[in-house]
């Protein structure tokens, strides 16, 4: 299914290496707060925003297949 999602990005070197599906903007913000702590930031970016993507729901959790369009 397509549709407009909340994602939180890992950029490595300019490149999307991974995104993760996320309820709401507040539990995006939180995820990347924590995130943050465990990374050296100097190295990777963490982003939130809103994503169109192709998702599906796997063993009851939704899942992004892949990001067809950023809307940061």
């Amino acid at each position: 299914m397509v549709e407009t999602v909340i994602a939180l990005c890992m950029f490595y070197q300019g490149g999307i290496i991974e995104h993760t599906y996320k309820k709401s903007m507040s539990d995006c913000l939180a995820s990347r707060r924590l995130a943050l702590r465990e990374v050296n930031p100097e190295n990777v970016k963490f982003q939130c925003g809103k994503v169109k993507a192709e998702t599906e729901i796997y063993m009851g959790s939704k899942k992004i297949l892949r990001i067809i369009e950023d809307k940061y």
